[in-house]
Order: C-alpha cells, then sequence, then structure tokens
C-alpha cells in the first residue's frame, strides 16, 4: 500500500514545489531613501519609496523584496523626486479638490519628476520617469510604476550575471 502512495506524493511534491518560484533563482532587491534633507522633501521621498515598494511587490516573477542591504544583490534608491510647471497642456486636468482651469482660481499643473538609482556591485543606474505625467492625476505612483518596468527590464538584462556572481561568491 505505501509502494502505491510513494508515485502520488512525490508527484504532488513536484507539483508543489512548481507553483511557487523559487527564491533562491529571484534577483533579491532592497529599496530605500535617504533621511537627509528638508522634512517636506525626505516625507515626498518617503512616498515614493512606498509607491515603488508596492510596484516592485508586484513583480514576484524576477525579484523579490529583502529586508536589509545585506541580503540584497541589487540596491535601489529613490534619489529625487521634482516637479516643473509644463509650458503646455493638453485636455482638461483638474486638480481634485479644486476648482476648474476655466475659472483661474485653480494653482498650476504640475509635472512630476522621480528620479531612482538602482546600485549593483558599486555602479549605480539611473531611472527617470520619461512620460511628463501630472501631479493632479496620480503622477507621482505612475511615475514609480514606469520605473519599475524599467528596473525589472534591467534586472531580467543582467538575472544571469547577478545570480553566477551570487553564486559564486
Amino acid at each position: 500500500m505505501i509502494q502505491a502512495l510513494l508515485p502520488m506524493i512525490f508527484a504532488f511534491t513536484i507539483q508543489s514545489r512548481g507553483a511557487a518560484p523559487e527564491t533562491a533563482s529571484l534577483v533579491r532587491v532592497y529599496a530605500h531613501t535617504d533621511d537627509k534633507g528638508e522634512v517636506s522633501a525626505r516625507d515626498a521621498r518617503r512616498q515614493s519609496l512606498k509607491d515603488l515598494l508596492s510596484a516592485l511587490n508586484g513583480r514576484k516573477k524576477d525579484m523579490v523584496l529583502v529586508k536589509t542591504e545585506d541580503e540584497a544583490d541589487v540596491l535601489v534608491e529613490v534619489v529625487d523626486r521634482t516637479t516643473t510647471i509644463p509650458k503646455l497642456v493638453f485636455g482638461p486636468v483638474v486638480s481634485p479638490g479644486q476648482p476648474s482651469r476655466s475659472t483661474g482660481a485653480a494653482s498650476p499643473i504640475r509635472a512630476v519628476h522621480l528620479r531612482v538609482a538602482l546600485t549593483y556591485r558599486g555602479d549605480p543606474v539611473i531611472f527617470t520617469n520619461k512620460a511628463a505625467l501630472l501631479e493632479s492625476t496620480g503622477g507621482w505612483r505612475t511615475a514609480a510604476d514606469e520605473i519599475v518596468k524599467q528596473i525589472d527590464k534591467w534586472i531580467i538584462d543582467h538575472r544571469v550575471e547577478i545570480l553566477a556572481n551570487r553564486n559564486g561568491s
């Protein structure tokens, strides 16, 4: 009877392993931001870090978030976030809770610029959002999502090297 169950147990074990990817084959990522600078700038970077972590968490196929820098293969740092006032904006854009632009009482529309550094083996790569996203339309979260797509592509392109260096050291 036990001999009859062994093949089923073995098959179940193989299927269970296939259901969840092995974390050993995933690139380990530690995301953070600097605690220096003005309070408002620091708080803004922390908010972008939360957005970035949320987006990174959705990329479980190629990477896994780790809790400490020592565990990580790559470091991701929210370096800066700024806004500019674009010279030209297409379409109606209204900030939440703000009067429409036609009344002339609304504040200027601002485009967001998020800058993130990915560091692997001491070599930083800077990522920025390429689209002119507007702060009034959830631009910060969208900027973080766009940068995570770029980071994911970079990790996929360098995954073999990263895993080989991890196993070799």
